[in-house]
């Protein structure tokens, strides 16, 4: 109870200064910024969470809009980056901090070192309520540093992952109305190799040709819905769609809410596990990184949401949705998904 005291205190301390910085001034020549420059960017999120680093996918995808030739580097946490945007050619270093810094010190001293020395011509942090994103942004050599819009206007969008594309391109064009902008959804791009593993995994897991519905029962903390939930959800799924194949995605901790009775499927591989739900129809799953997973693939995903504020981490893009699972019940849920049948 004191360590979380005192967590809370050193954040509210940080939070106190990072609130102070502000973007920086708007380049007098604008040919500085012009889009067929090489123009070296940095994208600050130092977290290891799925989620929160394919959350970022929207900005990176805005950057190369807007600059074409760009090279992004990124600062995050842990070693999943490497993964998820490996098919990404407009990547350039990742800063790969260690999730626990005190336990690494010296490997967290020498990537923020290499950091810091680094010239960009423009340096986001892609959270804008992330001390951790703002400082990295500060200790960088970047010519333009954005940690906000700057904005009051009612544009600015409640969404974790549309925020930092909003800030992004108000800075650029503070005029610019966002009101009815389309912002990127989250993209993993898989190859067409990987696509095509991902239906013969299906296929050698069912050997039929019916559609795929993906179920992930898990999520962690109070986001993860109990078992009597998921057993009356799945019990009304396989009611409903008796002429559908039905495949539990399983979490790294291979556990599942629904006693393992479904046909599962258990990888340590985030790239295999986007490919396979690319080739189902439809994914459904609590708040959690596989729903960002699956956000980020063109499937139609589903997010289950009881405790976060879908507003905030609805999988928005395509025909994905949120559902509040306190305020609609299983049979709602599963005329939500008739909606547009597997």
């Amino acid at each position: 109870m004191a360590l979380l005291k005192l967590n809370r205190l050193k954040t509210k301390a940080i939070r106190f200064f990072t609130r102070s910085y502000v973007n920086s001034k708007k380049p007098l020549q604008t040919s500085d910024l012009a889009r067929n420059k090489n123009i070296r960017v940095l994208i600050s999120r130092p977290n290891h969470r799925l989620g929160n680093q394919l959350l970022i996918t929207p900005l990176i995808q805005e950057v190369k809009k807007e600059f074409p030739t760009s090279k992004i580097d990124l600062v995050v946490n842990g070693n999943l980056s490497s993964v998820l945007f490996s098919e990404d050619s407009h990547i350039g270093k990742i800063f790969n901090l260690p999730k626990k810094p005190f336990n690494n010190i010296f490997k967290y001293l020498a990537q923020s070192i290499s950091l810091i020395f680094t010239n960009y011509d423009i340096a986001i942090a892609a959270c804008d309520h992330s001390n951790s994103s703002k400082i990295f942004v500060k200790l960088s050599k970047a010519k333009l540093k954005i940690y906000n819009s700057e904005s009051g206007s009612l544009q600015k969008p409640e969404h974790i992952a549309k925020r930092p594309v909003f800030n992004f391109k108000k800075f650029l064009n503070s005029s610019e109305d966002l009101s009815g902008y389309e912002y990127s959804k989250l993209s993993i791009k898989l190859t067409d190799e990987e696509i095509e593993k991902g239906k013969l995994l299906i296929k050698k897991l069912f050997n039929n040709n019916k559609k795929t519905l993906c179920i992930f029962t898990f999520a962690t903390g109070a986001k993860c819905h109990s078992e009597a939930w998921w057993a009356q959800f799945y019990n009304a799924l396989k009611d409903e769609f008796s002429d559908v194949n039905i495949l539990e995605i399983l979490p790294i901790e291979n556990v599942s809410q629904i006693n393992f009775q479904s046909t599962h499927f258990y990888s340590k591989d985030l790239r295999e596990i986007a490919s396979l739900i690319e080739g189902s129809d439809v994914f459904i799953g609590a708040d959690s990184g596989m729903m960002h997973l699956a956000a980020s693939t063109n499937t139609r995903t589903i997010g289950l949401f009881n405790t976060t504020n879908p507003k905030v981490y609805t999988p928005y893009g395509n025909t994905n949705e949120s559902v509040d699972t306190n305020a609609v019940g299983v049979d709602e849920i599963i005329g939500i998904i008739k909606k547009q049948k597997t």
